[in-house]
């Protein structure tokens, strides 16, 4: 009977909603942060700002990555996960538009944090909605919206400005323009929260007892987790923050060294896709983060060594080596048994990891005025790598977050 139900119209009406609303809010995870990036020259034009007041423009992603995402987890138990998603959507396209209609330097930094408070709900909550909707498919139904995420960034970095362009509006019109794709992506979840599965859904997301994050705080996994999250993504905010101008004062124009920024991120998209089959077995596991990790010190030491003759070959092995995003995401769904357990992981490592992340770029733009040139950055970032590999394997081992709760939390 229990399987008769599962192959039903109906179910499978409620699987293709499921997923094509994952698929959406997958898609809108990295535009309203990298839309902005892209167009950071035409805003200072525009606004009179600082190289200061847009590096922390610039910085505001991680930032609010670490603090609102910590209360991720607190505001889904309170409203339900999927009125968090829809929520956070709202915030997102609210904050995207304010952004751009109101004039004046305040107007862009309060919108953008409003954007991506609903950015960083979205980060936390999409593993534990991804287990609830696909028990049995979660390897690669969090591939496919990994893919989405990078799609996602990829086409907010390389089409705001064409966008603006095209509509003679100017960066407020690229920018503004990837409201209408959270709009979009609206329909699908409000969908959901309609459907009698859905309520069921969120039955099972608030079963049991809250896993708080301060439980968390002598948790071995949670720690490895953040280790490694912090790690890899570090690596991808200070290669796109600084590949252009490592290129630049090597000797490569300017068009031709974003183009390797560009590189750099579809490299990591079919390795993003591949993660499913990849990581399938848990044996697999520690080579699949030693050759994610060797990917990046190769593309590190080209860059290093011959920056210019490998314009593109070098980004190309530091973004397959950014396969390392996707198997940290499906890490968090494979080391917690329960949906709090999962969530609170979600929120502890994501948190944990973008404090690395948004440090990262500071740290290795310091160390290139300290020491004059790109060499002693470029060896930290190597050093990070191989200490990625210390989190990998630990994170690797075949235990749950929920082993190592102290009594009384779980």
């Amino acid at each position: 009977m229990t399987a008769a139900r599962r192959i039903t119209p109906a179910h499978r009406r409620h699987q293709i909603l499921a997923l094509t609303a994952i698929v959406m809010i997958g898609l809108n995870l990295r535009p309203a942060a990298n839309a902005m990036g892209a167009v950071i020259p035409e805003v200072r034009a525009d606004l009179g700002l600082s190289a200061t007041a847009a590096g922390v423009l610039n910085g505001l992603p991680g930032l609010c990555f670490v603090i609102f995402g910590l209360t991720a987890p607190a505001v889904g138990s309170r409203l339900g996960a999927h009125r968090t998603v829809v929520t956070a959507l709202v915030v997102m396209v609210a904050g995207q538009l304010a952004r751009v209609v109101f004039p004046g330097v305040v107007a862009v930094f309060l919108g953008s944090v409003v954007a991506l408070a609903g950015m960083a709900m979205g980060n936390i909550l999409l593993p534990g909605l991804v287990r609830i909707h696909f028990p049995r498919r979660v390897a690669a139904v969090t591939s496919l919206y990994t893919t989405c995420m990078l799609v996602g960034a990829a086409a907010a970095s390389g089409l705001t400005v064409p966008i603006g362009n095209g509509l003679d509006g100017g960066w407020r019109a690229g920018v503004g323009s990837w409201a209408i794709l959270a709009c979009a992506a609206l329909i699908p979840w409000i969908a959901l929260i309609v459907t009698d599965r859905v309520n069921a859904g969120e039955q099972q997301v608030h079963g049991g007892p809250r896993i708080r994050l301060r439980a968390l705080l002598r948790n071995p996994v949670a720690w490895s987790m953040a280790m490694f999250f912090g790690t890899q993504s570090m690596q991808a905010y200070v290669v796109t923050g600084w590949l252009s101008q490592i290129l630049v004062d090597a000797g490569v124009d300017l068009p031709a060294a974003g183009s390797a920024v560009a590189v750099f991120v579809v490299a990591g998209i079919p390795v993003a896709a591949l993660m499913p089959i990849l990581a399938r077995r848990q044996s697999r596991l520690p080579l699949l983060v030693g050759s994610l990790a060797i990917s990046y010190v190769v593309g590190y030491v080209g860059l290093l060594m011959w920056p210019a003759q490998g314009l593109w070959v070098w980004p190309a092995f530091i973004g397959a080596g950014g396969g390392a995003f996707a198997l940290s995401l499906l890490m968090v769904t494979l080391r917690a048994r329960t949906i709090s357990g999962l969530t609170a992981l979600s929120a502890f490592g994501q948190s944990g990891g973008y404090v690395s992340a948004t440090l990262g770029p500071f740290v290795f733009g310091l160390l290139h005025d300290l020491s004059g040139g790109w060499t002693v950055p470029i060896m930290m970032m190597i050093v990070v790598a191989l200490a990625m590999i210390v989190a990998g394997f630990l994170i690797a081992r075949p235990q749950s977050v929920e082993d190592h709760l102290p009594l009384g939390s779980k």
